[in-house]
C-alpha cells in the first residue's frame, strides 16, 4: 500500500522515466477497450446514443455564464451515455465529478472542467482519486487478488481524454485516446465517433462488472498470491487469444543479468521480463517471457535452429494487445550462461572469463547467417551476447528487437549514443556496421583480458 502514496507517483510517462508496461497487458477488459477504440468501425450507435453524443458536443463547445454550470449539463449527459448507476462518492473533497461502480468497486471515474487548464488536469485529478479510492481499508484484501483495473474519463472544455488505470507493484496508466469534441463541416463523422466511443466504453464496462462481480465476497488468500503483479496478455486481434500458450507468469527478472528478482526496484519499474511457468501437452518449464514494441521472429529462430544453438530456443512469438510481441524463449540461469557485460553483475560476482576465439567463432557464424537473409543485428554489444561456459564455451545472441533490413531499415531515433555502437540515430542500417561493432567488441574484450 505504500507503493501507492510514495513521492514517485503513479507510472504515465511523467516524468520521462515514469512508466511501465501497458496496462492493456494486465487487464482483459482494458484490452478490450484499446482493441475496440483503435477498431470503432465496427460499433453501430442507436438514434439514443447518437442523440446523447451530440448534445455532448453541443455542450462541450458552448460557453456558459456561470461557473460549474457546464459541468453540470456534462454529468446529465454521461448518465445517458454511460450504462450502470453513477452513485454519489464521499462528501469531503477533493471528490470525482462521476464514479461508476460494481458493488464497491470503481468501474470509471469521470473528471469533468469547464476549460483546459481551470482547475488543474482533469485525468491527473481522476488518477489521484483512483489512488485514493485503492488505499481505503476495504479494499485490502482484494488487492492481491485483483490489479483493480478502472477507466478514466475526462473533460476539458472540448477535449476528451479515454485513459486506463491499474494497481501492480504500483500504479501505471495509459492514456488511449484523445479527441476534439466539435461539429462544423463534418459534425455527422465527428457525433458518429463520439458515439462509437461511448459504445466502447460500455462494452468495457460490461467486462469490468463481470470482473467484480466474482471478487465480491472472495476472502484474501493465505498466504496471499499476488496474482495482481504479473501480465494477462490478450492477443491482438482477441479473437485469437486462445492460441497463447498458458502461462503462470511468477518473477520479474533483473534487465541487467536476468536474475530473479523478490523486490521489483524502480530500475525494473519500466521493462517487462517475467519468469513464467509454460504448460505443454507433457510437462511444464520455467520459460522467459518479454513484451517488446518490435521483435525479428525470423532472425530469432534463424539462430536457435543451428545446431549448437546462436540463440535461446524460441517457442512462441506473436502481437499482443498493447502494441506489443509477447515472446517466449528458453531461460538460460545464470547457473549455465552469464553476460558478456562486467557491468552487468549485481551481486558483485566477477566477470565470466571468455575465450576470445569463441566470441569471434560464434558471433561471425551468427552474422554470416543474418547477413545471408540481407538482415543486420542492429544492436552488437555486450548486453546483448550470453557466454555459455559448458561444451568448451559458446556464444548466444539474445536480443533481436533492433534487427532490420540491410540498406531499408534505421535505427531507432532513440539511439543510445553512450552504448558505443558508433552509428546515428535513424542512420540506414547496413551490414558493415555488425562487423564494425564485433571489432568495437573485440577491442574490449582484449582490454579486459590484459
Amino acid at each position: 500500500m505504500e507503493t501507492v502514496c510514495s513521492p514517485s507517483g503513479p507510472r504515465y510517462g511523467r516524468p520521462f522515466n515514469k512508466f511501465g508496461p501497458p496496462t492493456a497487458l494486465f487487464s482483459e477488459p482494458l484490452a478490450f477497450l484499446k482493441y475496440d477504440l483503435e477498431h470503432l468501425e465496427s460499433f453501430a450507435p442507436d438514434r439514443t446514443t447518437l442523440n446523447s453524443a451530440f448534445k455532448l458536443v453541443a455542450i462541450a463547445t458552448d460557453f456558459f455564464d456561470k461557473e460549474g454550470k457546464k459541468e453540470e449539463a456534462l454529468k446529465q449527459i454521461l448518465r445517458e451515455l454511460l450504462a450502470g448507476k453513477n452513485q454519489p462518492t464521499a462528501d469531503n473533497p477533493p471528490k470525482p465529478d462521476g464514479v461508476w461502480f460494481e458493488g464497491p468497486f470503481a468501474c470509471l471515474i469521470a473528471q469533468l472542467k469547464d476549460d483546459p487548464g481551470h482547475g488543474g488536469d482533469p485525468f491527473l485529478q481522476g488518477l489521484l482519486m483512483y489512488g485514493k479510492t485503492i488505499t481505503q481499508e476495504e479494499y485490502a484484501p482484494y488487492l492481491e487478488q485483483s490489479n483493480m483495473p478502472v477507466i478514466l474519463l475526462a473533460i476539458a472544455g472540448n477535449r476528451l481524454v479515454v485513459s486506463t488505470a491499474v494497481f501492480t507493484d504500483a500504479i501505471y496508466a495509459d492514456e488511449l485516446l484523445s479527441i476534439r469534441l466539435h461539429l462544423g463541416p463534418h459534425a455527422s463523422d465527428n457525433v458518429l465517433h463520439v458515439a462509437r466511443v461511448f459504445m466502447a466504453i460500455n462494452k468495457s464496462m460490461e467486462r469490468l462488472r463481470d470482473l467484480y462481480k466474482n471478487l465480491v465476497g472472495v476472502p484474501r488468500p493465505s498466504p496471499p498470491q499476488a496474482k495482481a503483479l504479473w501480465p494477462n496478455p490478450t492477443a491482438d486481434p482477441p479473437e485469437f487469444t486462445e492460441i497463447l500458450p498458458k502461462l503462470e507468469f511468477f518473477c520479474k527478472v533483473n534487465r541487467a543479468d536476468g536474475a530473479e528478482l523478490s523486490v521489483i526496484d524502480e530500475d525494473n519499474e519500466r521493462h517487462a521480463m517475467y519468469l513464467t511457468r509454460m504448460e505443454t501437452e507433457t510437462s511444464t518449464r520455467v520459460v522467459f517471457v518479454k513484451f517488446a514494441a518490435k521483435y525479428h521472429e525470423d532472425a530469432h529462430r534463424l539462430l536457435a535452429d543451428q545446431d549448437p544453438p546462436l540463440a535461446p530456443a524460441l517457442y512462441f512469438c506473436a502481437r499482443v494487445v498493447g502494441d506489443m510481441y509477447m515472446v517466449v524463449m528458453e531461460y538460460i540461469p545464470k547457473s549455465r550462461g552469464q553476460s558478456t557485460d562486467p557491468h552487468s553483475s549485481t551481486d558483485g560476482s566477477p566477470a565470466p572469463l571468455l575465450a576470445p576465439a569463441v566470441v569471434r567463432r560464434d558471433v561471425c557464424k551468427g552474422l554470416d547467417l543474418l547477413h545471408g537473409r540481407d538482415l543486420v543485428f542492429g544492436d552488437l554489444r555486450e548486453t546483448n551476447l550470453l557466454y555459455l561456459a559448458e561444451d568448451g564455451g559458446r556464444m548466444l545472441f539474445v536480443d533481436f528487437d533492433g534487427v532490420g533490413q540491410d540498406r531499408v531499415d534505421r535505427y531507432s531515433a532513440c539511439l543510445d549514443s553512450a552504448a558505443g555502437l558508433g552509428m546515428d540515430k535513424l542512420q540506414v542500417m547496413e551490414k558493415a556496421h555488425d562487423r564494425q561493432n564485433l571489432e568495437r567488441l573485440m577491442e574490449r574484450l582484449s582490454r579486459r583480458m590484459c
